[in-house]
């Protein structure tokens, strides 16, 4: 393991439902970079995987979502999975937390069906992304841009499509994470310490909560419903 990223800590936004690969991948690069990497989530213990439309691994939660301070991350990470991308919207605390790292400049790495959760948050708007191909209409209809690319760099954004285009994701993003965190050592005080975030003594986030007033929650996706209901069956990524 390398130190590249030993002063950054990176937040996974996720819930049941997510597409594997999209999630384990870039943690593994991430992680050998020497970057910390939390789990949080709507769910308590762990969230469930799949590949495609089988189950596949269930991974270890961090912290609760709705506990979870942004200010402690240096960037967020939103994998895809229909099913997942479609309940993250939903959820108040996954809007806010990604605003809230938006309006501080920090990397947003979404692939495949989690961009849904930039457009529920309201920061789609003038940004060019790509995701899995049927999200393109909700893009532009966000007043994004919309583009068929394994990968798009806007900004603090980087996005991507699927599984195959997880190589070019990992490497756009890793870029953007140099870039913040020569940024957070510009902004670090003289003499003060590496990682000010606190930890417990399982190694795990201290949360603390956020106070924001929830957003409505955007039209649902009949799509999404269905899939999680069981009757049709569940795209890649």
């Amino acid at each position: 393991m390398s130190n590249r990223y030993n002063q950054l800590k990176v937040a996974v936004l996720v819930t049941d439902g997510f597409e594997q690969a999209e999630l384990l991948e870039p943690k593994k690069a991430l992680e050998a970079a020497g970057a910390t990497v939390h789990i949080l989530s709507d769910k308590s213990d762990s969230v469930q995987g799949f590949k495609h439309v089988d189950k596949g691994e269930v991974v270890s939660v961090d912290g609760r979502l709705d506990a979870a301070n942004p200010a402690d991350y240096s960037a967020v990470l939103l994998p895809g999975g229909v099913v997942n991308g479609d309940a993250m919207r939903l959820l108040p605390e996954a809007r806010n937390f990604v605003r809230a790292a938006n309006d501080a400049e920090k990397p947003i790495a979404s692939i495949c069906h989690g961009g849904w959760l930039l457009i529920s948050a309201g920061i789609a708007k003038g940004r060019t992304v790509t995701s899995w191909p049927s999200l393109q209409d909700d893009f532009k209809n966000a007043g994004g841009q919309w583009v068929d690319q394994e990968v798009v760099r806007d900004e603090n954004f980087v996005s991507s499509r699927k599984p195959a285009d997880i190589a070019a994701f990992n490497n756009e993003f890793m870029k953007l994470l140099d870039e913040q965190q020569r940024r957070e050592q510009r902004q670090q005080p003289v003499g003060s310490a590496t990682d000010a975030s606190a930890s417990t003594a399982s190694g795990k986030p201290q949360l603390s909560d956020k106070g924001r007033a929830p957003a409505a929650p955007p039209d649902h996706e009949n799509e999404a419903f269905a899939v999680a209901h069981g009757e049709s069956a569940q795209s890649d990524g």
